[in-house]
């Protein structure tokens, strides 16, 4: 029971820190597709 609860936390841990580092590198669809030729 011990290790399945520190699994919860571990996966818990990793998507929060997934989530930052992933709203940090995307960009918004109007920077990414900032071209003359694209219509948004």
């Amino acid at each position: 029971m011990k290790a399945f609860l520190l699994a919860c936390v571990a996966t818990i841990a990793i998507t929060a820190v997934s989530i930052g580092v992933l709203n940090r590198v995307q960009q918004p669809v109007e920077q990414a597709f900032a071209t003359t030729g694209v219509r948004l």
